[in-house]
Formats: structure tokens, C-alpha cells, sequence
């Protein structure tokens, strides 16, 4: 696909715009005491482009692990997500592995933004961020033995625009995806980033995940994340996250006509403060298909919460990018993928 020297223009202005938009998250870190566990390192090399990626892996780690890929935002590393969102001590106590995926040096050029928000319809399953991520994963799931229908992709800010791409085009892959401060599949930059403006509607979004989705299609769970004071990415297209699965999902034709169609209001909603000083108020949607204890969709939203990652680390170095007053959006998201296992029409809830 050729892109037009408006079309370059624009994106570089959206980088311009990105970089003083998008949140980064912190500094370097290896694993702690308080951490058992080792950080392995290595490359994918996918055409031109060599991506780089870390690895935490506990010291007791069971047979057979889930999988857990988290995908950083602008103006970061895999390592400064690492020390920001505080997943790892969660894997150590959940015997879980985390994949901290990173991007090439040609991510330089766009701020460490993966391309899922600046060009998503460069984004497939054989090209682009989006591919590579997925090849790394499958790297991961081979080295560490991880149980395959238990892998999962976490993404903040642009890697949560590539996370609901990645949900998109490899369903046969992650049970689940998590969504913090991102957007629906393929609602990039243009709409959402900065004033919300609907340039294309939640049923063609949603229709289009589906196409995406292909022969692999499934009803896929996703958790969304999302502050109602965020400038950067608005809260509205947070909320399309989950509408947008929502009608995707229901577009799945359903096993031996199961009734499980997920319903347009939450069947529950529940509202609460982090247990934190000076800790934000929140409130849980929940969405369950019928006879399921598991929700099939959730959002949170935390109130007064800007651009940032909910909860996560306060060391000065890496408090400048999360909102520890928050409640842990790592917490709540493994709490959420670990009870998902993926099947061929959708989820089983263990």
C-alpha cells in the first residue's frame, strides 16, 4: 500500500502531537529482591526491522505457564514498562511469565509509538507491529513451554491500539486482551487522540474486527481501562473498546445455536476507591454471556484519572508516568485473564 505525501505529512504531525500527548512510563530496572526471578533478553528480526524484547520469568514457575505480553506506550521501553506497571512481582505470585515486548530503532522516528495508532491499516497478521508481536509471543510460548490457550496481550496507550489489532487478527493466539487508555480495532490516531471525534462508526469497527478475525473467529474477552479526565486519549473511545468487542463478538455465529450473545447493558456494575491514600473512586462494568460466572467484557474507569497507568510503581523514577492513587490495572487485569481459557468458538471460564 503507497502512502501519499499527505498522508506522510499527517503522520508526522501526529508524531509531533504524540510526543507531548502520550504517556511514556519510567526507568530502567532489573529484577528485585521482593522479585525471584530471572529477566531474559533477545531479538526478532522481522524484514528491515529487529525488535527487541524482555522476558520475566519466576524462579517457581509451574508446568505448563500462562502467558501474559505487555505492550508499552509512547516515549518507552519494554524495561520502563516493566518497572512502571509492577507486574512482575503479580507473575511471581501467580507463576506466570511476562513478555515485554519493544520496537526497532525505526520506532525512534515515531517516538517509541507502535504503528497501531499511527497506521493501522498498514497492521495485519503477516505485517507490521502486529506481526511481530505475534512472532515473538509464539517465541516465548515455545521457549517456556506455556500453555497455549492461556496467553494474553496487555497493551497502554499506543500498545493498546496494537492490542486490540492484535485481538483482532490473531484470535487463534491470545485468549484475551487488555486495553488501558487505547481505543477500538483500527480507530487509530485520526478520532482519537486529543478532542473525540467519531470519523468511523462502532458497527463498521466492529464488522471489521470481525472480517479481521477470519477463519480464526471467536468470541474474544477484553478488558479496557480508562480515565474520565484524559486528555490525551478521550474517555469515549475507551468505552468504544468494549461496545465495539461487544458487537464483534456478537457477530460470531454461535456453537450448536448457544445462547450466548453478550447483552448491550453490564449485568453488573460496581463502584469503589483504590485502598491507596488519597486513592481515585472507580467503577467495574461487567458484561457475561448467559450461564457464564466470567465476565466476557469489562470496563474500569477510574474517576479524576488522567493519562496514565492505573496503580503501578511510586519510586520517583517511574512515578512521573502511572497514578499510584489508581486501583492496580495489573492486578485487576491477571485477576480477569486467569480464569480464561481459549477455545475454538470463544472461552472456557475455569
Amino acid at each position: 500500500m503507497r502512502v501519499s505525501d499527505r498522508d506522510g505529512t499527517l503522520r508526522l504531525s501526529l508524531i509531533v502531537l504524540l510526543a507531548g500527548l502520550l504517556i511514556a512510563t519510567a526507568t530502567p530496572a532489573a529484577a528485585r529482591p521482593e522479585e525471584p526471578g530471572r529477566i531474559d533478553t533477545g531479538t526478532y528480526t522481522s524484514g528491515v526491522l529487529t525488535y527487541t524484547y524482555e522476558t520475566f520469568v519466576p524462579d517457581d514457575l509451574p508446568a505448563d505457564p500462562a502467558l501474559v505480553v505487555m505492550i508499552h506506550g509512547c516515549k518507552t521501553t519494554a524495561e520502563q514498562q516493566r518497572r512502571a506497571n509492577l507486574l512482575d512481582p503479580i507473575a511471581r505470585r501467580g507463576g506466570f511469565v511476562v513478555l515485554y515486548v519493544d520496537g526497532s530503532p525505526f520506532h525512534l522516528l515515531q517516538q517509541r509509538c507502535w504503528s497501531g495508532l499511527l497506521t493501522p491499516a498498514l497492521e495485519g497478521r503477516t505485517s507490521g507491529d502486529a506481526a511481530a508481536i505475534a512472532a515473538m509471543t509464539r517465541l516465548a510460548i515455545e521457549r517456556y513451554h506455556v500453555d497455549a490457550d492461556r496467553v494474553y496481550a496487555l497493551g497502554m496507550s499506543s500498545g493498546a491500539y496494537e492490542t486490540t489489532l492484535l485481538g483482532a487478527y490473531f484470535p487463534d493466539l491470545f485468549a484475551a486482551i487488555g486495553v488501558h487508555s487505547g481505543a477500538a480495532f483500527d480507530h487509530g490516531a485520526l478520532g482519537c487522540v486529543g478532542p473525540y471525534l467519531q470519523t468511523i462508526s462502532t458497527e463498521q469497527l466492529a464488522a471489521q474486527a470481525l472480517s479481521a478475525e477470519g477463519r480464526y473467529r471467536r468470541v474474544m474477552p477484553v478488558i479496557g481501562f480508562h480515565g474520565d479526565a484524559d486528555l490525551a486519549v478521550p474517555y469515549e473511545c475507551g468505552r468504544q473498546v468494549i461496545e465495539q468487542w461487544r458487537q464483534t463478538d456478537n457477530l460470531v455465529p454461535a456453537p450448536d445455536a448457544a445462547p450466548y450473545e453478550i447483552p448491550p447493558q453490564p449485568t453488573s456494575i460496581t463502584d469503589g476507591v483504590a485502598d491507596v491514600p488519597e486513592g481515585h473512586p472507580y467503577t467495574v462494568e461487567s458484561w457475561h454471556q448467559a450461564e457464564s460466572s466470567c465476565p466476557a467484557l469489562q470496563l474500569w474507569t477510574i474517576h479524576e484519572m488522567a493519562h496514565y497507568w492505573s496503580g503501578g510503581s511510586t519510586d520517583p523514577d517511574a512515578a512521573e508516568f502511572t497514578d499510584a492513587r489508581g486501583p492496580s490495572a495489573s492486578l485487576a487485569a491477571w485477576n480477569f485473564f486467569s480464569h480464561i481459557r481459549r477455545t475454538d468458538a470463544g472461552f472456557r471460564c475455569d
